[in-house]
């Protein structure tokens, strides 16, 4: 016995598909954000620690936006100027800022997980309404093969 599909629960499943299309692009493009921001972080972080491995003043190349660099000198490579939110700076010394870091990095692989699981469950349900989708293509042709066969 199987149940009737009406014309109703096609126009539904292709409204859903649409809305999850959608859904996945958006959480694809929230993990390649995430991934950006991850891998900045961690040459921060690598930066850090090279600067930790330092003594007295450091000489290196400084972005100023727009891909142009300026030779800068770091005078006081223990202090650092964090942004932590709505361009609100806070004065860190050099473990703080680095624990700074790991915590935000911690909480944006927390965030790369998580959408990473949504995403999966939106693509697994929208797999599933396209071979429903399929399965209702193939059906006619194989009525039609099948009551031609008898």
């Amino acid at each position: 016995m199987s149940a009737k599909i009406t014309r109703e629960d096609i126009e539904r499943a292709i409204s859903e598909l649409s809305v999850l299309d959608r859904i996945v692009r958006e959480l694809q493009a929230r993990v390649i954000a995430l991934e950006s921001s991850l891998d900045e972080l961690n040459r921060s972080l690598e930066l850090l620690d090279e600067i930790a491995k330092t003594q007295g003043e450091i000489r290196g190349l400084l972005p100023i936006g727009s891909g142009v660099l300026v030779e800068g000198v770091l005078n006081r490579p223990d202090i650092f100027r964090v942004n932590i939110g709505g361009n609100v700076f806070v004065e860190m010394s050099l473990d703080r800022c680095r624990g700074w870091l790991i915590a935000k990095s911690q909480r944006l692989q927390q965030a790369r997980s998580e959408t990473g699981r949504a995403l999966q469950a939106y693509s697994e349900r929208a797999e599933a309404i396209k071979r429903f989708l399929a399965s209702l293509e193939r059906a006619p042709a194989e009525e039609r093969g099948g009551a031609g066969g008898t």
